[in-house]
């Protein structure tokens, strides 16, 4: 289990970081948290930076609708009487959890490999959540940016702060979610988990242009230059869309595609859920050939197939 460290950025912006790294808040009397860990004990330990400060907890912001980073909202939500405000999907998932469970499994009803709480998050918030939308965003007077950070995840969001407008004597911070990946995580994890290719790497070109003096990733340390993880980050989706080009010189089946980048990568899986969450990456590899003109999906033998164009 990840040690959890607290990191003090001197403006009452703070980061909790451990599996999925939390962001506190709390220029005053209130606080705001962004994204809630993998489940209540997570949220927990977050909550606890709170106390020495006297801030109430006035809301929960979720970056993207993945379980390790919301799964502790709901909890939160009812212990504290707080709201949860996230971009629209990911609202839908902090919901309904089973949302993504379904999502990887291609729409059908998951597995039971697929109902850990790392893919089907334990506690469920009882209403959607409000929206939020990239722009200006004020939650009980404090004032935030949410910056749009698509590709590892539909609609996913930053939280900037002090928002654009505000002075920033300490510097601003960004919390990033998954918009990049620290090579400790990328040597564990070497396939990303990625929604849509293209839209990650146009992230990944704004990112390091966005006025943030240190950015806190979903995962990692903290960084004061965040270049260095953009081009790690950028490098590694394009040479998954690499192997995947190659791979379909002659036609092959998803399935067929993911064993050839899973041997470019050494990787071995041992358990269904692993597989298909790495599917869903080769899958938006595929997409992002096809949308280059570089790939075609035909179905032959009543296989569905994929070669190069």
């Amino acid at each position: 289990m990840a040690r959890t460290q607290s990191h003090d950025f001197g403006d009452g912006t703070y980061a909790v970081t451990s599996g999925s790294n939390i962001g506190v808040i709390a220029p005053g009397d209130r606080a705001l948290m962004v994204d809630a860990g993998l489940d209540r004990d997570a949220a927990r330990k977050a909550l606890r930076e709170l106390e020495p400060l006297g801030a109430a907890l006035a809301g929960v912001l979720i970056t993207h609708g993945h379980a390790d980073h919301f799964g502790g909202a709901a909890w939160t939500a009812r212990r504290q009487g707080v709201p949860v405000i996230a971009p629209p999907l990911a609202g839908a998932y902090a919901h309904l959890p089973l949302l993504e469970p379904i999502f990887l499994h291609g729409g059908a009803a998951p597995i039971s490999e697929l109902r850990s709480k790392f893919t089907l998050a334990r506690d469920a918030l009882a209403t959607m959540p409000a929206t939020m939308v990239p722009g200006d965003l004020a939650v009980a007077g404090i004032e935030v940016q949410v910056e749009a950070l698509p590709g590892h995840a539909p609609a996913q969001v930053g939280i900037g702060y002090p928002a654009a407008s505000a002075p920033a004597p300490k510097g601003r911070t960004l919390f990033c979610g998954d918009a990049v990946f620290p090579q400790e995580t990328m040597a564990r994890h070497p396939i990303l988990f990625c929604y849509d290719v293209d839209a990650w790497l146009a992230t990944l070109v704004r990112l390091p242009k966005l006025a943030y003096d240190r950015v806190v990733p979903g995962h990692g340390a903290p960084v004061e230059d965040v270049r260095p993880l953009v081009s790690a980050t950028a490098a590694r989706l394009r040479e998954i869309v690499s192997v995947v080009r190659e791979a379909i010189v002659d036609p092959r089946t998803p399935g067929e595609v993911l064993r050839a980048v899973a041997e470019h990568f050494e990787v071995t899986f041992t358990a269904p859920q692993f597989l298909l969450l790495s599917q869903t990456t080769v899958n938006a590899a595929l997409t992002s050939l096809q949308t280059a003109g570089e790939a075609e999906a035909v179905v032959a033998e009543n296989r569905l197939v994929w070669q190069g164009r």
